[in-house]
């Protein structure tokens, strides 16, 4: 089992710790475990966890003696906890008050965030222990440090520890590798925030009074339009955003129907609609917005944000690159891959055309051809090459992960679901490619849902009810016959079609052989060894094995070699007996031969040459060039002595004849004589 992670929280007072170990527990329940540390109670030894966090600059030296400096440490910045605020909205204008913190510079930082806020309109006078009270202030305000303030103080407003900033949190949560699973939660705490207290200064002083213009100065730094409304449609919050988009003064919006302030009835029935709680596209003007809305049941209020598209998409960007840097990325380019054969090269050039057409890919060829290392290619090779490249490998994914790790699920849509869902591949791959490898192995009801995907271009998470548009290409392999697999009924017709758009084969090794010793040299490199050398026999050898397992298993061979040649020079002798049979089931079919053969040429024409070395041989004539042509004349009149040569070099290639010295023309081999009696 794997052991738990730990996030150390160390702070000042216990207090702080108490009110930030909260905040953090929110976000990270059941993710990892938060521990925290206060620094006036005493900390014993070092703080050991996978992340520390020190609530502030100042925590820097005061934690140094329980913290070691090379761990993994980050200082947070604080912002004001807002769930407070609204003590101070009934405070007169120009009052004094005293802003009580543990230290005067602490208290002056306080100061400066609700000023930056809008609460600007008191006289606010920072005092720390040790200090003189300057003023006579009756009025306290305290982020937390009710204890420091005073004895001669009638009035003490805590408006709470200050909580962690929203860039610290984002910070935490990437590096702990959260974010994109915790982002939405963290945007929907805040907006709730903002909106409920919006909401109570609507309901509890009148629109024209001064208070309300510190919170809507708060509201309006949102780049998306906010709308709240009640279950009958009668706005309480409409932001600087919103007027914008909807060419509608707030002033006017406020305390008026959803009716009489938008004209386009289709948004009018989305956002009064009760069951439809998706993201809808739609059109103001000449602006594509994308509206999404959720309910805050405590408030009895639906809220609903504004998305200019063309506005968020730095933001989009900024998520693809946040993919990137996790290593989302295509890795290999058309020019990473090895093979100056006319076969590899042709390959390669139509594997770059269709990377330019932005339509699914299917990629069929044996286990070990390279097909992931093709899939990336055509991505970098693509209008896509900027967003995310992820792979799923359905022969390693059994049918009940496949699901959740295509499309995400929702928390609580099954035993061990993590708490607040998780985001799948599809919705990860956005703007990018997916790469579905060994798709035959996917089951039929997978291929139902996927095929909805390419259909329609939307998901819904495993336990959800959100339709989630999806914009992603994609490329699909498989080392099996799909077409059969359809006429079988084990594979969807509907669903191949749309994968087959367009089609790439990648051929086999043995079809390719000519680029063997460039492989070779290549893997020679990777692994730092160009001084190993092979013998003519072990070319041979490696030239006539059928390779099953393709570059893969030539791969593994070199590997081989590397491991036991310590000088670096590769013999016959350093080959176990079998090597090749046991890595290669084909070793011991004759049929293999007839497959090699009809790649290279007339299955017929290789056969009588087969048969016309046997018998000349058993006649004990010399099975020459021009003897077999002579043979020919009757029934393979164009098979000239030039042929004979040009197509008995294919043979030697393969194993299944010898050329002699001198006039002892050709001979069968053992793999040839059992090939020719197989026949």
């Amino acid at each position: 089992m794997a052991q738990e992670k730990i996030l150390a929280l160390v702070t000042a007072s216990e207090a702080t710790k108490d009110e930030l170990c909260k905040q953090l527990n929110s976000l990270l329940e059941g993710y990892m475990r938060v521990e925290g540390y206060a620094t006036e109670t005493g900390i014993e030894g070092f703080v050991q966890a996978d992340l520390i966090v020190l609530s502030s600059k100042m925590m820097e030296a005061e934690a140094r003696p329980f913290v070691k400096p090379e761990g993994p440490v980050i200082i947070a910045n604080r912002s004001l906890n807002l769930e407070n605020i609204d003590k101070l909205f009934h405070i007169a204008k120009g009052t004094e008050v005293l802003l009580v913190n543990d230290e005067m510079e602490n208290a002056e930082e306080v100061i400066k965030l609700l000023r930056d806020i809008g609460v600007d309109y008191l006289n606010y006078i920072p005092y720390a222990p040790g200090n003189r009270v300057k003023g006579s202030a009756k009025i306290a305000i305290t982020p937390g440090e009710v204890a420091l303030v005073p004895k001669h103080i009638e009035t003490i407003i805590d408006i709470g520890a200050r909580v962690i900033d929203i860039t610290t949190i984002i910070e935490i949560l990437s590096l702990l590798g959260l974010l994109d699973e915790k982002s939405h939660f963290v945007s929907a705490k805040y907006l709730e925030t903002i909106v409920r207290l919006n909401k109570q200064l609507h309901d509890s002083i009148e629109e024209a009074g001064s208070m309300n213009r510190y919170l809507v100065k708060v509201l309006n730094q949102v780049n998306d339009g906010i709308i709240s409304f009640s279950e009958d449609g009668i706005v309480s919050v409409f932001n600087q955003k919103s007027e914008e988009l909807f060419g509608v003064k707030r002033a006017y919006a406020i305390g008026r129907s959803i009716g009489q302030i938008i004209r386009d009835n289709s948004i009018c029935d989305y956002l009064l609609s009760a069951s439809d709680l998706s993201d809808q596209l739609f059109k103001l003007g000449d602006t594509d917005v994308i509206i999404n809305k959720f309910r805050i049941e405590k408030l009895q209020s639906t809220v609903c944000t504004i998305k200019n598209t063309k506005d968020n998409i730095d933001m989009e960007t900024k998520l693809r690159q946040n993919l990137i840097k996790k290593g989302f990325i295509g890795k290999y380019k058309f020019e990473d891959i090895i093979g100056s054969s006319a076969m590899m090269r042709r390959t390669i050039e139509t594997g770059a055309k269709l990377a330019v057409a932005d339509l699914s890919i299917l990629i069929t060829g044996e286990s070990g051809v390279g097909k992931e290392l093709f899939a990336s290619a055509v991505h970098n090779g693509s209008p896509r090459s900027s967003g995310p490249f992820l792979a799923a490998n359905f022969s390693a994914l059994p049918e009940e992960l496949a699901e959740s790790e295509l499309f995400g699920y929702e928390e609580g849509s099954f035993t061990g679901a993590r708490k607040g869902g998780r985001i799948g591949l599809f919705e990860q791959a956005n703007g990018g490619t997916i790469f579905l490898d060994e798709i035959g192995d996917i089951s039929l009801r997978i291929q139902a849902r996927l095929l909805r995907v390419l259909q329609e271009k939307e998901i819904r998470r495993v336990g959800g009810t959100e339709i989630i548009p999806v914009n992603v290409r994609v490329i699909a392999a498989t080392n099996k016959n799909l077409a059969q697999m359809c006429q079988d009924g084990l594979f969807r017709e509907d669903l191949y079609h749309r994968l087959r758009k367009l089609y790439l084969k990648i051929p086999p090794l043995r079809e390719h052989i000519e680029d063997l010793n460039e492989l070779i040299d290549h893997f020679k490199r990777m692994n730092g060894r160009l001084n190993l050398t092979l013998s003519e026999e072990v070319q041979k050898i490696l030239r006539t094995n059928p390779w099953s397992g393709n570059v893969r298993e030539l791969y593994n061979t070199i590997d081989f070699f590397m491991a036991v040649c310590e000088d670096g020079n590769v013999t016959v002798m350093d080959i176990p007996r079998d090597f090749f049979e046991i890595q290669s089931p084909f070793m011991a079919k004759e049929d293999i031969y007839a497959e090699v053969l009809c790649q290279r040429g007339q299955l017929a024409e290789f056969h009588f040459l087969l048969k016309s070395i046997g018998e000349l041989c058993r006649q004990g004539g010399a099975a020459s060039r021009r003897a077999i042509a002579c043979l020919a004349a009757v029934e393979f009149q164009h098979i000239t002595e030039d042929r004979v040569r040009r197509q008995a070099e294919i043979l030697q290639e393969i194993g299944l004849i010898s050329k002699g010295a001198g006039r002892s023309g050709m001979r069968l081999t053992p793999k040839g004589l059992r090939y020719l009696e197989s026949l």
